[in-house]
């Protein structure tokens, strides 16, 4: 059967298939690292950059070289430039750009601050301000070694009359003010009066917390800073026997920081040194003013 089958004579010869020869291709750029040839290179399809220059049919583009694929990651040589394509990061950062155009940069050029907004400026009631002819309707006494209700008009030097809760319930100034900040120096002492009120600061919640304030009891590190002691015990002493409750009552409870003042715990008015500033408590004797008008 072998010999049958191979010999030439015989009709059952089957002629082997030709040999071809093999075809050098065309040497291309190298754009990469070079490797060997492999096997897998061979079976595998040709592409456009495979193609011999020879074909002109199955790559048009023939004779030209072949361009390097554009790759889609950061950082690549091939990659795109940023202005070609935009993410929506990129968008979104785009209009927010735009939007704060007019708005506050986030970083400040040099030789640049910013200034805070000043708050709105309130005019005071005149129970609050200092005594003034041309402002002031009588004369207020309000001594602060005592309650807010005894605060009086001083009318004549032997007449007074009681503020009306009317009076004491007036707006501390011409707008809604919510929150005020009173400040008094007495060296070496320096205290500060908070007020508040969610519906409007009133002339009795600023007569208050001054009151309160300066009933406090003084700590061993004030009672330290008190220079004039006999003075001092002068003051608490005399408080002490015109006090409303009893006098042992107020004894046992010892210093407080209206003693340090001694005898000047007249209120005489609050000032504020520049618009939107803190406001400054005057504190003294009862003043002698000629020609009150009533």
């Amino acid at each position: 059967m072998y010999k049958s089958r191979h010999s030439q004579t015989s009709p059952c010869f089957v002629p082997d298939t030709p040999k071809l020869r093999k075809l050098s291709l065309p040497e291309e750029p190298c754009v990469g690292p070079s490797r060997p040839a492999t096997s897998a290179d061979m079976r595998r399809p040709q592409t456009p950059a495979m193609v011999p220059a020879s074909s002109s049919r199955a790559n048009p583009t023939a004779g030209q070289p072949a361009k390097p694929l554009r790759s889609i990651l950061k950082g690549s040589k091939n990659a795109l430039p940023r202005d070609s394509y935009d993410s929506d990061a990129e968008t979104m950062a785009a209009k927010k750009a735009v939007c704060s155009r007019y708005n506050i940069p986030n970083v400040l050029p040099p030789r640049s601050h910013l200034v805070p907004m000043k708050p709105p400026a309130f005019n005071l009631h005149w129970l609050l301000l200092p005594f003034d002819l041309r402002r002031s309707k009588r004369l207020l006494r309000f001594d602060m070694a005592f309650p807010v209700d005894e605060i009086v008009f001083q009318l004549e030097p032997a007449r007074r009359m009681k503020l009306s809760e009317t009076e004491l319930n007036k707006l501390a100034a011409n707008g809604t003010m919510t929150k005020m900040t009173i400040t008094f120096e007495h060296k070496p002492f320096s205290w500060e009066v908070d007020v508040k009120n969610a519906r409007g600061i009133r002339c009795r919640d600023v007569f208050e917390a001054i009151y309160e304030t300066f009933n406090e009891q003084l700590t061993l590190e004030e009672r330290r800073l008190v220079r004039d002691r006999r003075a001092v015990e002068d003051a608490f002493q005399l408080r002490c026997e015109l006090a409303p409750g009893l006098p042992a009552v107020e004894r046992s409870l010892g210093w407080k920081r209206v003693d340090v003042l001694c005898h000047h715990t007249i209120f005489l008015g609050l000032t504020q040194p520049k618009s939107g500033s803190d406001w400054v408590l005057n504190l003294g004797t009862l003043p002698r003013i000629r020609g009150l008008s009533l």
